[in-house]
């Protein structure tokens, strides 16, 4: 991954959110309660993801998720990551940033050309006069 790869990702209907991945082998696993995202086993999931830093911060905070995204992972552990570096990693994030799975799918681009970027609409004024 270079500087500033930041993604744009989508579960589906829902809000746009900007991530980075941190490793792009599909061998992670969600955790079932919220926590740490967790090395995959044949028997613990058959839907291979990508571990990944996701923004949750405040849309009006928004602005400042692709530089905190792109410090976090130039922090990052080197693939391939151990339990121990990653929960060291996951104890160092900002309030902002959590750890996710993601699966190919919901990864939609690059986040400065994401959908919805540049809004399209204009104004309804009319240019009759009265």
């Amino acid at each position: 991954m270079t500087a500033h790869d930041v993604l744009a990702a989508c579960y589906g209907i829902g809000a746009i959110y900007p991530v980075v991945i941190l490793d792009e082998n599909p061998n992670w696993v969600r955790p079932p309660h919220r926590g740490i995202p967790e090395p995959a086993s044949p028997t613990t999931d058959d839907t291979p993801a990508m571990l990944a830093l996701r923004w949750i911060g405040t849309t009006a905070h928004q602005a400042a998720a692709p530089d905190l995204l792109q410090t976090a992972f130039d922090r990052a552990p080197a693939p391939t990551i151990q339990p121990r570096e990653l929960a060291a990693f996951h104890r160092s994030l900002p309030p902002s940033l959590r750890l996710i799975t993601l699966v190919r799918q919901h990864v939609i681009g690059p986040w400065s050309e994401r959908p919805g970027r540049l809004s399209t609409r204009t104004t309804q004024l009319s240019a009759r006069q009265p």
